[in-house]
Parts: C-alpha cells; sequence; structure tokens
C-alpha cells in the first residue's frame, strides 16, 4: 500500500482476500465480531470483544508470516485433531523440494 492502493490478487494462484486481509486471517477477526454480536448488551463490550478480534488477527498474520507453510497445519496433525491423508513410509529420513 505505498500508494494507497491495496494491491488485491497480485498473483493468479494468490489466496482469497476480504479488503486487505486474507481470507483466514478475516476469519480469525470474523470470529470475535460474530461473538460480539451475540453476546453483548453494551457498547463497550462489544468494542472489547470486537478490539479482541482485530489484535488476535494481526498476530495471527505477523505468526503465520513467521513460520513456514504449513507449519498450523503440522501442529493440527501433531495434537491429533485431523489426521493426515498419507503418511510417508517410515524409512525415508529426508524430505526435499516441495
Amino acid at each position: 500500500m505505498e500508494d494507497g492502493r491495496v494491491k488485491n490478487y497480485e498473483f493468479l494462484d494468490s489466496k482469497p482476500y476480504f479488503a486487505s486481509w486474507e481470507m483466514d486471517v478475516f476469519l480469525v477477526f470474523a470470529t470475535f465480531f460474530g461473538l460480539a454480536l451475540m453476546t453483548t448488551n453494551s457498547f463497550l463490550a462489544f468494542s472489547i470483544l470486537v478490539g479482541i478480534g482485530i489484535l488476535s488477527a494481526y498476530f495471527y498474520s505477523k505468526i503465520k508470516k513467521a513460520k513456514v507453510k504449513g507449519f498450523f497445519f503440522h501442529i493440527i496433525y501433531m495434537l491429533g485433531i485431523k489426521k493426515p491423508k498419507s503418511l510417508p513410509p517410515s524409512f525415508i529420513r529426508a524430505f526435499f523440494g516441495g
């Protein structure tokens, strides 16, 4: 955003965007925004939850940029939340490419 324009879909295979956030970062914010809409009765509580949503989306995007591709899926597999579709043979110790 050097000249005030949003660089949206810079490449053909880039992920979908909402405004200037990637869709997964937007979903982190949207979760907190939805919770704020459903559970709060006062403006103060609503604005606190929306602020937490903005901060969590910001920190999620920072962590996502700092880690290698597939880091969060590795954590999900490691915790046992989701099982991988296939596993490489156990005798292979080094992986190249990708």
